[in-house]
């Protein structure tokens, strides 16, 4: 049953709903022009030529004291000129019978900026987080509001709808974007909104008389995803990057930095970032780890995927305080996807009101809860922010298989981190005008790997400067263990024999060597694809697409403390059962074949194929 068939002819034909039928490409810039007019002129508006609303939209574009209205006017009426003159009075009449309200209410469900053929750099909020931040940040009605980084709705209008006396200051990426909120601030009868149209990066708008900056008690704000700008454009003005400089690639957290720097030394704000801000070296690292040695950072909610129409990828909620009290020096990190706490749909999931209420509980209440929250010290969160890597879990999914997990019998193994028994050598980071199809050196990938761990070696590229002494410490030795660190993670592949050819390693994978005597190889590369290691693998890896194992990580590898005497019984133990399963994979081969053999000659194949030794 379709959407309209769940309401009367009456109503169908009244509702905002039936200008889909024109294109919302054309129905909503109409709707928007009649939701201005209603606004400026507030009286009935009777027209009766496309001409006379033009005229009407000019009319309050030139008597408004907000500046940036002609973009919407041109908006406006340049679809008006693309329209028959009897769509276009359909849309009008429709609209002209509702509210402002109404109509930016509507605006805002049905919006998508594919419809325009562009994509602004804002992605469509999502409501329940929206009014997770709210409860999070505690705005009281006396307190002011900033959202640098604002789209037409989100967080501010929620606000807005409750106390349309809240002081809201808003700043946006591009003009029309700024009219839509303004749009939307005036259809909720907002008092005390205040909007500017600059990327924040550039620089922030909201100045007082005396040239200085305006600092506010609380912010939310959801910074564009995949947002690059030229570093040279940046501007540091107001000292609001002063955790560091920001450059293309970190622009996210470019975006942070200006919103801590335009609060006062009580603010609180609350932040959406993707995973890939939580981790990952340079800039970016260096400024995130600013910030947290800073003592900013409050809490970290994660959510699953979903969660925001215009990106589907795993969400994060930061919440930062400029004057911590029970938490200084501490950091709250929760996994919000749980039982009852999210509502899932095709289109994008959001959070149930219990799910709300239990996040909003564990913020004001910080505590350690299995497979929920964890507190850790600032000082242990240096090397990533990801709440995987802290929120101890009583159940995995590992190779497809799921398993509960005794967590005092983990925590009692003895075990001892990798990098005290190991070298770990970096693979060779491969460029492509290094390769040399003559040369004797060669480069291994994870894809040159057989399925029965050998290299095949056919498969293999050269690389230029073989007699290159800096290329000997990437070269692969017998008794080597081979371990990915991207991509395909936690592969591992022992190398039995040294290498027909001198081979190299390429930079998704590390070389592993024993130290010394106390640790066999083989056990060392059984154990690294034992189950323990596949766990922990799972509770340390980032990446956004990619997975990573950070260098820091994979030195902390927890390695059971083993005999020399227990090692070897286990390698014995697996070369025999491994031989044992190699024959009877062999005989399964062959009956396979005779199997095969027996259907041939019973449909009487032999007799017209004859195969090739």
């Amino acid at each position: 049953m379709g959407y309209t068939s769940l309401i009367r002819k009456d109503d169908w034909m009244n509702s905002l709903d039936i200008v889909g039928q024109y294109g919302l490409s054309n129905a909503l810039p109409i709707l928007c022009g009649v939701a201005l007019i209603k606004i400026e002129k507030k009286e009935k508006n009777d027209i009766n030529r496309k001409q006379d609303f033009i005229t009407l939209l000019d009319e309050v574009v030139e008597r408004s004291k907000f500046k940036l209205l002609p973009e919407l006017k041109n908006w406006v009426t340049l679809t008006c000129a693309s329209l028959d003159d009897n769509i276009f009075f359909s849309i009008y009449n429709v609209a002209n019978r509702h509210s402002a309200l109404d109509i930016m209410d509507y605006f805002n469900k049905v919006i998508n900026w594919r419809i325009f053929g562009t994509r602004l750099h804002s992605i469509k909020s999502n409501e329940s987080l929206s009014k997770l931040a709210i409860s999070i940040i505690n705005l009281n009605k006396d307190e002011t509001f900033l959202d640098p980084v604002a789209t037409k709705e989100g967080a501010w209008l929620q606000i807005l709808k409750k106390n349309p006396n809240q002081r809201i200051t808003l700043q946006t990426f591009q003009p029309l974007e700024a009219c839509l909120a303004y749009l939307n601030a005036k259809a909720n009868h907002g008092k005390n909104v205040k909007i500017y149209n600059q990327n924040i990066l550039i620089g922030p708008k909201y100045i007082n008389e005396n040239k200085e900056l305006i600092h506010f008690d609380s912010s939310i704000a959801a910074p564009p995803l995949n947002l690059r700008i030229p570093s040279n454009l940046i501007n540091n003005s107001y000292n609001l990057f002063k955790y560091g400089e920001i450059g293309s690639t970190s622009t996210v957290w470019g975006f942070v930095s200006s919103i801590l720097g335009s609060l006062n030394k009580n603010g609180r704000a609350a932040v959406f970032l993707a995973n890939g801000s939580l981790f990952g070296a340079g800039n970016r690292k260096r400024v995130r780890n600013n910030v947290l040695r800073d003592d900013k950072i409050e809490a970290i909610i994660s959510f699953p995927e979903r969660f925001f129409v215009d990106a589907l990828i795993p969400i994060n909620l930061m919440v930062f305080n400029n004057h911590k009290t029970d938490m200084k020096n501490k950091i709250l990190f929760i996994d919000a996807n749980q039982p009852g706490w999210i509502q899932k749909s095709k289109v994008n999931n959001s959070l149930t009101s219990k799910g709300i209420e239990k996040i909003v509980d564990l913020t004001k209440s910080p505590r350690d809860i299995p497979n929920i929250s964890k507190v850790k010290s600032i000082d242990e969160c240096q090397d990533t922010l990801m709440v995987n890597k802290y929120v101890i879990k009583n159940h995995v999914s590992l190779n497809g298989k799921e398993y509960d997990l005794n967590l005092t019998a983990l925590a009692q193994r003895k075990t001892i981190p990798i990098k005290e028994i190991v070298n770990i050598q970096r693979g060779f980071n491969m460029m492509r005008n290094k390769e040399d199809k003559d040369s004797q050196l060669k480069v291994v990938k994870i894809s040159d790997f057989t399925e029965d761990g050998k290299i095949n070696y056919a498969a293999l590229t050269g690389v230029k400067d073989s007699r290159t002494k800096d290329l000997n410490e990437y070269q692969i030795h017998e008794n080597d263990i081979i371990f990915s660190v991207r991509g395909s993670l936690g592969k591992a592949f022992f190398i039995e024999t040294e290498p027909e050819n001198p081979t190299i390693i390429s930079s998704n994978m590390v070389i592993i060597r024993p130290k010394n005597r106390d640790i066999e190889p083989k056990w060392l590369y059984l154990y690294l694809n034992s189950l323990f290691t596949k766990y922990f693998l799972k509770k340390t890896e980032s990446g956004t697409t990619v997975s990573i194992l950070t260098f820091r990580d994979l030195e902390n590898l927890p390695i059971a403390v083993c005999s020399r005497e227990k090692q070897e019984e286990m390698i014995d133990f697996y070369d025999k059962k491994n031989e044992q399963i190699k024959i009877l994979q062999n005989k399964l081969q062959m009956e396979e074949a005779s199997l095969e053999f027996q259907l041939d000659k019973m449909f009487g194949s032999d007799k017209v194929f004859s195969r090739k030794e």
